[in-house]
């Protein structure tokens, strides 16, 4: 049992490091928006588009992600990520012109974190953790907030040190450092095993319920499109506003470091929040954890608003709280729903798939907000935006409780 445990709590810590890495590398253009708008005569659409083909990526990403996965194994997906996202960052600090940011940050970058993240990692935790699913997922998807974390004040220490390219090569290398270590010598072989209690809860939960073999198989159900709603529309309005969060700061006074570092603030709360609503899911239903996290959200979004009128740390710090606590923690409720109705031999396929509509909507709104920023030339445009798409956002979640899936 005290190896399983420690199998089980492997799986966790290793897939956090990798997901962290992946997610601090994407998120770190964020920081990099204010010094490439300011070197370059770029509009900020087009710098945007950066980001959104990188959200777009990311998704696409997904179902290459669980295909490899299903057929290979997680090791051979890591190297290929680890790999990729290296030469993407090496391109992006070449500055060949924009087309070098929208291949290395966008496609390359883009598609290494979906090679790197929730995917496989979803594949692995669900192989080991059976009632407490949601709770671990949460603590895996956290990574994404303690990447945020991490990365946001490195990369403006190092766009302040060595310029914006040198920001790139530095980050380049510490992602070779951290993630060639865990996708070369962690145990993923083991790992793939699963728990054998698990593994008998699965068997005896299957019988008499629907078991999809294929991706074909799942879209034709109501319940594959209601997540991928949820994913899509959720990071449209999400991605329409955050995108330029640090620039926005910075509009309104706050010194550059002082901007990375609250967005990463923000991001060091999303694991607070992912692991709370995972377990407000498994304990109250996922109804009202996705009630109290959009409505989260939402007040940040009017915080945000007030701030050029009523410039005050209370809520410039109260929204980026709200926020923080409320990134990407949908992902988890969606997470456990997908494992348990799509567990098989396509699960990695299906869940990529669902990931690829994620992308999609992310990408979207990080465009969109850069032509709402030229239109109106400001960012209030881009909360009210995103406060409305989010409504419509958390629907599909009434479904799926009435559904008495969990």
């Amino acid at each position: 049992m005290t190896g399983h445990r420690l199998h089980a709590a492997g799986v966790l810590f290793f897939c956090f490091l990798l997901g962290m890495t992946g997610r601090g590398l994407f998120d770190s253009f964020v920081v990099m928006l204010r010094p490439l708008d300011l070197s370059h005569s770029w509009s900020r659409d087009e710098l945007t588009a950066i980001y959104a083909i990188a959200m777009v990526c990311w998704g696409l990403g997904a179902p290459l992600a669980g295909v490899i996965f299903d057929r290979a194994g997680p090791r051979p997906v890591f190297l290929l990520g680890i790999s990729v996202a290296a030469a993407g960052m090496m391109l992006a600090s070449t500055d060949w012109g924009l087309w070098s940011f929208y291949l290395g940050h966008g496609i390359a970058v883009g598609t290494s974190t979906a090679l790197l993240g929730t995917v496989i990692h979803a594949a692995l935790v669900s192989r080991w953790f059976d009632r407490n699913r949601a709770t671990a997922l949460g603590l895996v998807h956290s990574s994404m907030g303690i990447g945020v974390l991490l990365f946001s004040p490195v990369t403006q220490l190092l766009v302040d040190s060595f310029g914006w390219q040198g920001a790139y090569q530095w980050l380049t290398v510490i992602g070779l450092a951290i993630v060639l270590p865990v996708a070369i010598f962690a145990p993923w072989n083991r790992y793939m095993e699963g728990h054998p209690a698990v593994r008998e809860s699965e068997a005896s939960t299957s019988v008499g319920k629907v078991r999809y073999g294929s991706l074909r198989e799942a879209v034709r159900g109501w319940r594959f499109w209601a997540l991928s709603w949820i994913y899509a529309i959720t990071g449209m309005g999400i991605y329409v506003a955050v995108t330029q969060l640090v620039d926005y700061f910075q509009v309104l006074g706050v010194p550059p470091l002082e901007a990375a570092s609250i967005y990463g603030v923000a991001g060091a709360l999303a694991p607070v929040g992912m692991i709370a609503f995972g377990l407000i899911a498994d304990r109250f239903g996922m109804l009202r954890a996705a009630t109290l996290s959009y409505g989260l959200t939402l007040i940040s979004y009017a915080g945000f608003l007030t701030l050029p009128d009523l410039f005050i740390e209370p809520v410039l710090y109260g929204s980026a709280i709200c926020l923080g606590l409320t990134l990407g923690s949908r992902g988890p409720m969606v997470s456990a729903v997908v494992s348990r109705t799509f567990q098989g031999p396509a699960f990695g396929r299906i869940y990529g798939a669902i990931l690829a509509f994620g992308g999609a909507g992310g990408g979207l709104g990080a465009w969109i907000g850069g032509f709402i920023h030229d239109a109106t030339d400001g960012h209030a445009a881009l909360f009210y935006v995103g406060a409305v798409i989010l409504v419509a956002a958390g629907v599909p979640f009434v479904l799926l409780s009435r559904a008495a899936v969990r």
